[in-house]
């Protein structure tokens, strides 16, 4: 357990690109030590080579029980606690209600919902060792309306908002803080490839400003950016014959 003025323990997965890998840097740069998982092992090498002192990496693939197993024996070997669990891996698949197939829900499932428990498993144990710590889990604002081809994606991430608000219920006796990230677009290499226009879509040093902001002040909720949030949320509190009406206007499969 560390003091708060410490040098803090932090797990970030999917840290090999995006949101995730700039949240490493971020806390690196800050002093940090921190744990970084993703399945490239030479992206995380990267990493490692900036901050060679307390970068740690674990290549894993969070999909896989047996590799999990590996990746805890690893992250064990270094350290019996975490002060902060920032919970990033995911991918995102679309759709098409024309020709329906359940890969992209195995896709999407497999890492943003089976990867998410995986990491659950080996992280809260080391949580729960350390007073005041936090878990963090990533979401996105398309978790709170039904979006055009998001079937898969919109549905993986409202499981996983579900997850985390059940466990802010159950571990409140353990004082482990808990925090949900709604991103809007974020300009990443998962986004890059969108076929869409993406609305008030930000840059990654700007989401990750707001979601370590929201780690440091412990907030529940934490979204971005504020244009994006205000018209979702106000969707969201119309009728649902309302809210589909307007959101059948921006689907590109609409007639």
């Amino acid at each position: 357990m560390t003091p708060a003025a410490a040098q803090r323990t932090i797990l970030i997965t999917g840290a090999s690109s995006g949101i995730g890998r700039e949240l490493a840097r971020s806390y690196l740069a800050a002093g940090e030590r921190v744990f970084v998982l993703a399945r490239s092992a030479e992206s995380l090498a990267e990493l490692v080579a900036a901050y060679p002192t307390s970068c740690i990496a674990v290549p894993v693939d969070l999909t896989s029980d047996a590799d999990c197993l590996r990746a805890v024996e690893a992250i064990h070997s270094q350290t019996d606690y975490l002060d902060i669990a920032i919970l990033n891996a995911g991918t995102c698949e679309y759709v098409d209600v024309y020709n329906l197939s359940i890969e992209p829900f195995d896709k999407v499932m497999a890492i943003n919902w089976r990867g998410t428990l995986n990491s659950l498993q080996f992280c809260l144990p080391l949580l729960r060792k350390c007073q005041g710590s936090q878990l963090v889990g990533v979401s996105s604002m398309a978790s709170i309306l039904p979006m055009p081809r998001s079937q898969a994606y919109g549905s993986s991430k409202a499981a996983l908002e579900y997850l985390f608000n059940s466990l802010r219920v159950d571990l409140v006796k353990e004082a482990i803080d808990i925090s949900i990230v709604r991103p809007g677009f974020v300009k990443t290499p998962l986004t890059a490839r969108n076929d869409f226009p993406m609305p008030f879509a930000v840059e990654s040093d700007f989401a990750v400003k707001k979601i370590v902001q929201g780690i440091a002040k412990r907030k529940w909720i934490i979204s971005f950016p504020w244009q994006l949030v205000w018209i979702m949320n106000f969707i969201a509190y119309l009728p649902l014959k309302l809210q589909t009406a307007l959101l059948k206007k921006i689907s590109r499969n609409s007639g």
